[in-house]
């Protein structure tokens, strides 16, 4: 039986990505696979390329033949010059960017904008204060001449709650 490493297209259109696969040569391009032994994604700068070195020795070992994809990426990670007792074994595969945690870049974002209300906050109550202020007095001005009236209406209000109150409680007293 013949078997080859090659890759097995999944995405969208447009949109392709892969996975490097032992399969049997008679399977079909998408069809069942042996063993996955790495992912390749060709539409990310640099393109993604992760391959199980130890795997991929072993397969070719026993005899598996690498399409001329898969050859050209295990030449890029330098797994076919280990294998064929090369010199440039290291591999030319470049590496994006490490991208900072989630988690680390959630807490940054969270300082910097408590940062920024603080600061805002800081400089607001001395301009707005004397506008609170003004609208706070100008209340409180007012608010004496209304008391008297409120205090005289006060104790009226009071009597007459009173009164009614008094007339009720006899009456459950009576019933009792």
């Amino acid at each position: 039986m013949a078997v080859k490493i090659r890759l097995k297209r999944l995405g969208k259109i447009r949109e392709p990505y892969y996975r490097v696969v032992v399969a049997d040569a008679r399977t079909k391009r998408d069809g069942r696979a042996i063993e996955e032994i790495g992912k390749y994604h060709p539409k990310l700068e640099p393109s993604l390329i992760q391959i199980n070195s130890e795997r991929v020795q072993y397969w070719l070992s026993v005899g598996a033949q690498p399409t001329e994809q898969v050859q050209h990426l295990l030449t890029i990670t330098g797994d076919w010059q280990k294998f064929k007792g090369l010199p440039g074994a290291e591999g030319t595969l470049r590496t994006g960017e490490t991208k900072a945690d989630k988690k680390d870049r959630y807490e940054e974002l969270v300082k910097e904008s408590l940062a920024a209300k603080e600061a805002k906050a800081a400089t607001r109550p001395a301009k707005s204060a004397p506008k609170r202020d003004t609208k706070k007095a100008e209340p409180a001005a007012e608010a004496p001449s209304a008391e008297p009236v409120s205090a005289e209406a006060a104790p009226a209000e009071s009597g007459t709650a009173e009164s009614v109150e008094a007339p009720s409680a006899p009456a459950e007293s009576t019933e009792a």
